[in-house]
């Protein structure tokens, strides 16, 4: 397992990066890697949806379950997936030390199937974490931008 965990602050609170993080169906608008989400199944906190992602011109499918605890933690576990053995991870949202904004801890622990070294999952789990973050990031903030 490839475990990787960043943090980043982003100027919005803690409620509105979690409406962020919890809208699968708009990652393909802002995540460019991510070319279609699917909410399978579930209600309220509780979500399965697959994604199609493009790794590095190899575009795969795989369905998480997704546990919402509003609007601090987001927390899932991997139900199916091609060429990964596991996929589980979470978002912590922690209010700032500024007024306003949100001190959000990414965590992934990837598991790709033993066709796939253990270097390059360790690489898609580290290398893709600063971009996904500053995208979320940006997501967050452009949609609820301060004294609009």
């Amino acid at each position: 397992m490839a475990q990787a965990s960043r943090s980043v602050t982003v100027n919005v609170p803690p409620e509105k990066m979690f409406d962020v993080i919890v809208d699968y169906e708009k990652y393909p608008e802002f995540l460019p890697e991510v070319k279609k989400v699917k909410i399978e199944a579930g209600q309220g906190s509780i979500k399965e949806v697959t994604y199609t992602v493009d790794i590095k011109a190899k575009v795969i499918n795989y369905t998480l379950k997704h546990t919402a605890e509003r609007p601090n933690k987001l927390s899932w576990t991997m139900i199916k997936g091609e060429m990964m053995k596991g996929n589980d991870g979470s978002w912590v949202l922690k209010a700032g030390t500024q007024p306003g904004t949100t001190d959000a801890t990414y965590t992934i622990d990837l598991k790709l199937s033993s066709l796939v070294p253990g270097f390059i999952e360790k690489a898609l789990a580290e290398q893709s974490l600063p971009g996904l973050l500053t995208n979320f990031k940006n997501r967050a903030e452009k949609l609820n931008p301060k004294n609009a």
